[in-house]
């Protein structure tokens, strides 16, 4: 609770509280829906820990059974925060309120982001359940982005770095 708190305080300097409340909320939902998947298998798991500008994190307190574990588990977070950004979406076009459409956008957008195989993020995880060279593949996409210019984020950047140990 305390390190969501300070995510929220910090993402509220930049971008106001109504916004920060939101993408800290459906960070909430994404984490959620590995905590969901975690508890279906009946792996036990840490609480959630959020770092301001990085993102947050459930961690697993014992390994899956298996490969098809692991990667069910991985895209339990991209599925249910996109569940929340769709509902999120929706409250949106019926107030037609720019804040929802900005915290949706928010978040079918880091979901999206999280999919990319590389290293620790979900679709990482989920490509490497299913061939451990499919890291390779992700890391010259990753690349690609950085050497186009399409990605400049500094965070991305260490991402890469990490998806290569």
């Amino acid at each position: 609770l305390g390190s969501m708190l300070l995510t929220i305080g910090t993402y509220s300097m930049f971008f106001g509280w109504p916004y920060a409340v939101g993408i800290v909320g459906l960070t909430v939902i994404h984490e959620s829906g590995h905590a969901l998947v975690m508890r279906h298998f009946g792996i036990p798991f840490s609480p959630m820990v959020f770092v301001p500008f990085i993102g947050a994190s459930v961690a697993m307190n014992q390994q899956p059974r298996d490969a098809y574990e692991e990667a069910l588990i991985a895209l339990g977070g991209p599925v249910l925060g996109s569940l929340g950004a769709g509902a999120v979406a929706i409250g949106a076009h019926m107030t037609d309120s720019q804040l929802l459409y900005a915290v949706a956008d928010f978040g079918f957008m880091v979901n999206l982001f999280n999919l990319m195989p590389i290293g620790s993020m979900d679709g990482g995880r989920i490509t490497g359940a299913l061939s451990p060279y499919a890291g390779v593949v992700g890391l010259g996409v990753g690349g690609g982005l950085i050497y186009t210019g399409a990605i400049q984020n500094p965070i991305f950047y260490l991402v890469m770095m990490a998806g290569t140990y």
